[in-house]
């Protein structure tokens, strides 16, 4: 496993168990923004009469991508590097009544440059997909042309790989991942206290709390967000460049702690694979 990627998976596993509690607003705006963009992701159907697609939701968490688009789906798979958000996913499934055959989300990484092909995901239920989707996860990838290639890799010809993140910004603070659908603040609130010209045990305390919280957010990113230009070329090397479509999705989300909430722009990419 890449060093990035045990980074995110000790860091998303102490975040599953109140993560979809903790940032429900930012989760909510990209679920609304994605199914307003249907008609965008083709080949994802919006005639309910059509034949459901396959869905690879990678880098999953806790399954917002899941949740926005399974409605249109015949089987979705989820896969991701930390175990208690692929357990927060398949609890969610089966508390929807959903079957393993129909939903389900696994442990790994298709994406460790030391492997290729893993063996744990050599099924014929892990190939042929209609659509691909990473959801703000893309910035937490060390090689994402790497990414690129071997999630298009899973795709059956005609198939469509599509990412959402964030446009090109200068800083890590108030950052939030919603890959997986996550949505995790990688940024910091302030507890400063000035009475009598100085913190209180307490105060200080909470303070190196937040920076180490942040400082362990921070060595999760591997980049600060993509443009048009960038995205397309990755797509086009990775054999997923027909039909490219990129466009910036509404509002963008607002991310941070209550006082120090920001707006992120968001950018939704799709390709077809030749």
């Amino acid at each position: 496993m890449a060093d990035s990627a045990g980074k995110n998976k000790a860091f998303f596993d102490t975040e599953a168990a109140t993560y979809d509690t903790k940032h429900a607003k930012t989760l909510a705006d990209l679920t609304r923004s994605l199914q307003s963009s249907l008609p965008f992701l083709a080949p994802f159907p919006t005639d309910p009469s059509t034949t459901p697609f396959t869905l690879l939701d990678y880098a999953c968490g806790t399954g917002t991508i899941t949740k926005a688009l399974s409605e249109h789906c015949s089987r979705v798979v989820g896969i991701d590097v930390s175990a208690g958000m692929v357990a927060a996913y398949n609890t969610t499934a089966s508390n929807q009544g959903l079957e393993e055959n129909e939903v389900h989300a696994w442990v790994g990484d298709l994406i460790d440059p030391n492997v290729d092909r893993p063996k744990e995901f050599e099924g014929s239920e892990f190939w042929e997909f209609d659509l691909a989707v990473v959801g703000l996860g893309f910035h937490h990838f060390d090689d994402v042309g790497l990414a690129a290639r071997r999630l298009g890799e899973r795709l059956k010809k005609g198939g469509a790989l599509v990412i959402l993140d964030f446009l090109p910004h200068d800083d890590v603070h108030g950052h939030r991942h919603g890959g997986h659908g996550h949505s995790h603040d990688h940024g910091h609130g302030h507890g400063h206290g000035h009475g009598h010209g100085g913190h209180s045990h307490g105060e200080k305390e909470s303070a190196a709390e937040e920076k180490k919280e942040e400082t362990k957010v921070a060595e999760t990113v591997m980049h600060m967000g993509f443009s048009k230009e960038e995205v397309q070329k990755l797509f086009e090397q990775a054999g997923v460049g027909l039909d490219f479509g990129y466009k910036v999705l509404g509002k963008g989300v607002v991310i941070g702690p209550e006082e120090k909430r920001m707006r992120r722009e968001v950018f939704i990419a799709r390709g077809t694979k030749a």
